[in-house]
């Protein structure tokens, strides 16, 4: 226990320090303030912090694309296959959402064992970057000059995205979020990530490798109430060509709440294998 209450001291220092620089690189600084005066509202970019979920209704390609969204798609790779797999919807066993897998990614999926990864031992190991981004679960966007913070609900998870970079260190380690790096271009958000621990890219056994790289880009919609958002990504270890998601994220008046993953919920699968 004693363990347990200092890593998570550590870790909540940790997202503290990370929001405290955030908050000094923000515009409410004095210095920034300043500057920001003289940058006329038609140049500055757009304000993305706030709460947002993503919905819960069909989201294209299960359903049309309304004239904002398909403005926004056509912003992709034409080459792009755009998944139907976000938020709720999940692909069936041997689903693919018409990605040509390479055989030893369908050969892992064939082995795929979802009891296992609800074991006391599984079930509290987060999932990375492009599973958590689209999952049901609430976030905070965090926005500064130098850094944007989003701070996830699922598995109590953040990213940090570089406004102030403009490539991946070589020598940053492989975790679940990686290392991203962002600029604007007009309205737009434009992220790209690398440096990915192999994890979740659908929830049927099949995982992305460390060699993927993930472009994002976030736009607000004309009233302000939706933030539009768009994963592509390629894995020559995985499938062939290219990947895309669209992800509707509402913004609503509310704040990220802990998500305390508790690993007993795994005990019951635990007894039942020891019954069997």
């Amino acid at each position: 226990m004693i363990k347990m209450d200092a890593r998570n001291s550590l870790r909540l220092g940790m997202v503290m320090s990370v929001l405290f620089i955030v908050a000094c690189n923000g515009p409410e600084s004095a210095t920034d303030a300043a500057v920001t005066s003289e940058v006329p509202a038609e140049q500055a970019p757009p304000d993305l912090s706030g709460y947002y979920m993503i919905t819960f209704d069909a989201i294209p390609p299960l359903r049309d694309a309304n004239a904002e969204e398909q403005a926004f798609l056509e912003g992709l790779d034409p080459d792009a296959i755009l998944l139907g797999d976000t938020g709720l919807p999940e692909f069936d066993p041997g689903e693919y959402g018409g990605l040509t897998m390479l055989p030893d990614a369908i050969a892992a999926a064939r082995d795929y064992d979802p009891e296992q990864i609800r074991t006391v031992a599984n079930t509290c190991k987060p999932p990375g970057l492009i599973y958590s981004m689209q999952g049901p679960f609430g976030m905070e966007f965090f926005q500064g000059k130098d850094l944007i913070v989003i701070k996830m609900e699922y598995y109590d998870q953040f990213r940090v995205i570089f406004m102030n970079e403009n490539s991946h260190p070589d020598d940053w380690p492989l975790s679940n979020m990686g290392h991203s790096y962002g600029y604007w271009d007009g309205n737009t958000l434009v992220v790209e990530t690398a440096k990915l621990r192999p994890s979740t890219l659908f929830n049927n056994g099949v995982d992305h490798s460390e060699n993927i790289r993930v472009h994002e880009r976030f736009r607000l919609s004309s009233d302000g109430s939706v933030l539009m958002v768009t994963q592509e990504f390629e894995d020559p270890d995985v499938f062939a060509g290219r990947a895309a998601r669209l992800l509707p994220l509402l913004k609503d008046d509310d704040r990220v709440l802990p998500y305390d993953c508790d690993p007993s919920y795994g005990i019951d699968i635990n007894q039942r294998e020891l019954v069997e």
